[in-house]
């Protein structure tokens, strides 16, 4: 078993806490920064909040001081496994550190250079190329334009879209042996909810212009390492989105255009997508809906509307996905759950594929338990209605069991014959510490 999938192991028992609470662990935020990732018309520039916890420090260029506020996040965590698979027993070991250090430095209100910088050890294989003991992994502008056009532009992971559990960001999936094609259906893929799953993997220049309470963002993202020394359009990703705010329900129509590849590979180049996202809060649940396809060919696209929608084999795959989430947090314990179905529809299926393959995931969790209120626990089951396969997997954490220290376990059980990584079945069961710091 490779270090790389032993380290995942573990670490993906928990991961399942983290969407059901995150509304509990994260405050929102008020201040100007928080506009440009969610942009409203307004007749005045917004007037920036009172500076959160931070260490600040001034940088002093000639005769202008330029205020930094520098802040960082620790992770390090160790522990071990149990794994059954094939009716053979294995044990692994788990290490893992990672720090993230935040910087931003805002002159006045109309500008602000931001950045993070990452260490891993060992490495996570999320540096893109740089040293995983410290690397550039965020670093863009803010930019406020006539007090109503939001520009941002430099590397940058941008996540658009309101699925939560079949969006999990493919640089953190256990996918290493799954190909970043149009073929592939991992259940965790990023593909399909995100189309901008690969942001960060670009120099990304964003421009968002609200109107009312309505926004237009646009989207150009470019990939250094071509070999063109005069790169164009066709050399570009790009992406569009156009939210519109009618009696409280959004509205958002997407898509996205990957680079045009006129090589012998042009075959497995990534198509285009086009998308509609609907969302809606009642009663403290949320409403959401998603469904976005892959274009094979742009002539059969207009010949599609022509016919009156019955040809359907311009799109390669069509992706549906509906949920709800509803977290209870006035009072103790904390309740949350999420559930969510898929059906992803193939107008012209393979001699291996099915015209509609249908799953669903379903998570649960409660959160302050205990004299203490430290404890957390969660429950998630991924199912594959097709072929019977999916996974359940479990998790209980208890903070706080010494100073900056949390104590982990969780349990996953996957089966099905047809799964990727075992024959039938596959048990794990971990136990690890955390040590985390804020600073």
């Amino acid at each position: 078993m490779s270090l790389k999938k032993s380290l995942l192991i573990l670490s993906v028992f928990f991961t399942i806490l983290s969407p059901v609470f995150s509304d509990e662990d994260s405050g929102e935020s008020d201040d100007l920064d928080s506009l440009f990732e969610t942009s409203e018309d307004s007749e005045e520039a917004v007037v920036t909040e009172e500076v959160k916890a931070g260490t600040d420090y001034n940088v002093q260029l000639g005769t202008i001081k330029l205020p930094i506020e520098v802040s960082g996040s620790m992770s390090t965590s160790a522990g071990g496994a149990f794994i059954r698979e094939s009716n053979s027993n294995d044990l692994t070991v788990y290490f893992d550190f990672k720090n993230y250090i935040y910087f931003t430095t805002r002159p006045d209100k109309y500008l602000a250079l931001k950045g993070v910088l990452k260490s891993s050890m060992p490495d996570d294989g999320d540096s893109s190329g740089e040293s995983h003991l410290l690397s550039v992994y965020e670093l863009y502008f803010d930019y406020l334009m006539f007090n109503h056009i939001y520009i941002t532009a430099g590397k940058k992971k941008s996540v658009w879209g309101n699925v939560r559990l079949f969006s999990d960001y493919y640089e953190d999936s256990d996918n290493d042996d799954a190909e970043d094609d149009d073929s592939s259906d991992n259940v965790t893929d990023a593909q399909y909810t995100n189309i901008l799953y690969d942001s960060r993997d670009y120099i990304s220049g964003i421009v968002k212009i609200p109107f009312w309470n309505h926004t237009i963002t646009g989207v150009v993202m470019y990939n250094d390492e071509t070999s063109n020394s005069s790169p164009g359009t066709k050399d570009m990703s790009l992406a569009l989105s156009a939210e519109f705010i009618v009696f409280g329900t959004s509205i958002n129509f997407f898509g996205r255009r990957f680079p045009l590849n006129y090589s012998s590979d042009s075959e497995n180049a990534h198509l285009p997508i086009i998308g509609l996202e609907l969302k809606r809060t009642i009663f403290g649940f949320d409403f959401y809906g998603q469904s976005m396809a892959r274009i094979s060919d742009g002539y059969k696209f207009y010949d599609f509307f022509k016919s009156g929608a019955e040809k359907r084999d311009v799109f390669k795959r069509v992706i549906s996905t509906v949920g709800t989430y509803r977290l209870w947090n006035e009072s103790t314990p904390y309740v949350g759950f999420n559930f969510e179905f898929q059906n992803i529809y193939r107008p012209n299926p393979s001699e291996n594929e099915e015209y509609f393959t249908n799953r669903f995931a379903f998570e649960f969790g409660l959160a302050k338990l205990g004299p203490d209120r430290n404890i957390k626990i969660a429950a998630q089951w991924n199912h594959n209605i097709n072929d019977w396969t999916g996974f359940v997997k479990g998790g209980v954490i208890i903070s706080r069991i010494m100073p900056h220290c949390d104590w982990r376990n969780g349990v996953k059980y996957e089966y099905g014959e047809n799964a990727t990584s075992f024959n039938k079945y596959k048990l794990t069961v971990g136990s690890y510490f955390n040590i985390s710091l804020d600073y």
